[in-house]
């Protein structure tokens, strides 16, 4: 294989990758629970420690595997404090600095074990690497996909019953698992955790850190996507245009007794000197072609970059020994029908250099049932 043919599939698997996973900019929303691991947090029952969330977010892919976004999530937290610590906003001092009475105190139930409810109310800043582990791991193209993402930020937590206000540095850590329900919107779940610093809720245990725990349900919408989307189904609409006459043409023959005796003799072929260039198989009953032949279309390709005034036939077949005439001469149209959209859109040739028909089962090429699923591909010179 040539330096040209490698650098052509390159480009061609690029082109396959969702437009998300290419470039562009993206924007992400979610929402759900979230709980912190503090000092004393786990004399709180479990449930009770659940507070709502929400995260927002921004972000672009700058190659196909790796993307940068910035996100803002946060809102509510439940920690349990005691009487053991420093506070910060200790009445008895100027409020600047740690003290040993907590003011939460004041604003809250104590309990009969001497621990009391901790409200937080906060927002979390942070800028995040992602990576796209189906495109690094896998050159994945499906609907599926995992990011985990590792990033830096900023919290500030609000002067809140009796909470003092803070600012803090943090690190933040995800794992985002998406769905791609539609060509431009995901569907995702993150799971993500903060690190925040011992002071992050006024008090001060001696701790290194206070991690929190969260999990958001949510949707990603993919700008540059949008705009594939719109190009391509204008293409495929010019493309529907551009076979009407074919369609039409051969439809109308299925109806005449004499169609096999008009596919069979073709003196136009004989005129223009044509030859088999290739053929393209298909599973049974499908539509797409089957996997693994990129170099079958890398082939064509070159033979019409080698000759410019060229052309090329397309005569789609199916095997007689399942399904009926009719029903298998649409699927042989849908068939060549799939491989000129593969083709015109992601190899720019240009429609007028492709003619294309179905035969269906009235004529087959082999002698093997199996092998009749295939478009034959003829080249015409000029």
């Amino acid at each position: 294989m040539n330096k040209k043919t490698i650098i052509s599939l390159m480009l061609g698997a690029m082109s396959m990758l969702p437009a998300s996973a290419q470039d562009g900019w993206f924007v992400d929303v979610g929402g759900g629970v979230q709980t912190i691991f503090s000092s004393d947090a786990s004399k709180l029952d479990f449930g009770k420690r659940l507070t709502p969330s929400y995260r927002i977010g921004v972000g672009k892919w700058i190659t196909p595997v790796y993307a940068l976004r910035l996100q803002v999530g946060g809102y509510a937290l439940n920690g349990m404090s005691t009487s053991e610590g420093l506070y910060l906003r200790d009445p008895q001092t100027d409020g600047s600095v740690y003290g040993p009475h907590d003011p939460v105190i004041d604003n809250v139930t104590v309990r009969p074990d001497g621990t009391y409810r901790h409200y937080l109310r906060y927002v979390n800043a942070h800028a995040d690497f992602m990576v796209s582990l189906s495109r690094l791991l896998f050159s994945g193209q499906g609907k599926f996909d995992v990011l985990p993402a590792v990033g830096l930020g900023y919290a500030r937590t609000f002067a809140y019953r009796g909470t003092a206000a803070t600012n803090s540095l943090t690190a933040n850590f995800s794992v985002l698992a998406k769905y791609k329900a539609t060509k431009c919107l995901d569907v995702n779940l993150e799971i993500g955790s903060a690190l925040m610093p011992d002071h992050f809720d006024g008090r001060i245990t001696g701790k290194m850190y206070e991690p929190t725990l969260g999990a958001t349900l949510g949707l990603t919408y993919n700008f540059n996507a949008s705009k594939v989307c719109a190009k391509k189904e204008r293409s495929r609409k010019q493309h529907r245009e551009a076979v009407v006459d074919t369609v039409y043409m051969v439809e109308r023959i299925v109806e005449r007794p004499i169609y096999k005796e008009r596919i069979v003799e073709k003196p136009v072929a004989k005129k223009q000197n044509p030859f088999r260039l290739a053929s393209i198989s298909f599973a049974y009953a499908s539509a797409k072609p089957s996997e693994k032949q990129n170099v079958v279309f890398e082939n064509i390709v070159e033979y019409l970059k080698q000759n410019p005034s060229a052309r090329i036939r397309l005569d789609g077949y199916a095997d007689k020994a399942t399904g009926k005439a009719k029903t298998n001469l649409m699927l042989s149209i849908r068939r060549t029908d799939s491989v000129r959209n593969i083709l015109i859109e992601r190899y720019n040739i240009a429609p007028s250099r492709i003619e294309a028909q179905g035969i269906g089962s009235n004529a087959q090429p082999y002698e093997n049932n199996n092998l009749n699923r295939v478009v034959i591909v003829t080249a015409i010179p000029e």
